[in-house]
């Protein structure tokens, strides 16, 4: 991907701005921490204002549940790469157990229902692996950044396991394996809130909205010619379209948001 960029509007800039609160690279436009929600602007707006509380006052707040704090925030696309590298190598090593224990099919969906998440982890070549791992990489921390680790987990792990119920009710007789419904959720994800985001793609530079309808495309083609090449393009289309609705709804929850804070 081209450097010197901007992460919202893929505008290229000479002397780029780099956040100090969410690493991002932003124009000028969009330097200001407000301008591209930065989720450490959101984490600096939720600290405590005022020490010097009433009693009662911290006696209420001690009664209120802890919010959900992650480890490692800001890295997850990065930790989930590593995960998968590494349940792979295990699954060269395990082979042909440790695919049929985690995959996810119909006929186990009962018995072993955390083939919903494990199957996303599992891939079934080298080159399958390579490629989702791959767009996780370019894609992965750029939509982190923009919504939080908290949501592109969610979107992550939610998009994989929708996409993978939804290709074993339309095929029951095959079993799913692979992250590639929870990478075209990712791509949905930022499609829709940074469209025109510039990505170079063998060598041609095409906006991010342009990339994912050849992707979808791609996927549609098989399904209209009725031919079989044993890809999950019901699980990519439902992915993708899990990604597009919650990029949607975070943007214009982003909206909502900003036109608040407007004075």
């Amino acid at each position: 991907m081209p450097e010197n960029r901007c992460d919202i509007c893929g505008a290229y800039d000479l002397l780029p701005f780099n956040c100090k609160y969410c690493g991002g690279t932003f124009c000028a436009t969009h330097r200001l921490p407000e301008n591209h929600q930065c989720p450490g602007l959101k984490m600096l707006k939720q600290r405590p204002i005022v020490e010097s509380r009433s009693t009662v006052s911290r006696r209420k707040s001690a009664l209120k549940m802890p919010a959900l704090t992650l480890p490692y925030s800001g890295h997850y696309a990065y930790i989930i790469i590593g995960v998968t590298v590494l349940v792979y190598i295990f699954q060269l090593i395990l082979n042909p157990w440790m695919t049929n224990f985690f995959n996810l099919s119909m006929s186990s969906l009962f018995t072993r229902p955390w083939g919903l998440v494990t199957s996303i982890f599992l891939h079934a070549s080298l080159m399958h692996i390579f490629l989702n791992m791959l767009v996780l990489f370019f894609f992965g921390p750029i939509l982190e950044r923009r919504i939080g680790s908290k949501s592109f987990l969610a979107l992550y792990i939610g998009g994989g396991v929708i996409a993978g119920l939804a290709q074993i009710l339309v095929f029951p007789q095959y079993p799913v394996i692979g992250a590639s419904g929870a990478i075209f959720g990712i791509l949905g994800g930022l499609t829709m809130l940074m469209p025109d985001l510039v990505v170079v793609l063998l060598f041609i530079p095409l906006k991010m909205v342009y990339v994912t309808l050849l992707f979808a495309a791609l996927d549609l083609l098989p399904m209209v010619t009725g031919s079989s090449d044993g890809i999950a393009h019901i699980a990519h289309l439902t992915g993708l379209a899990v990604g597009l609705a919650a990029g949607y709804w975070y943007r214009e929850k982003s909206r909502v948001r900003n036109a608040r804070w407007q004075v």
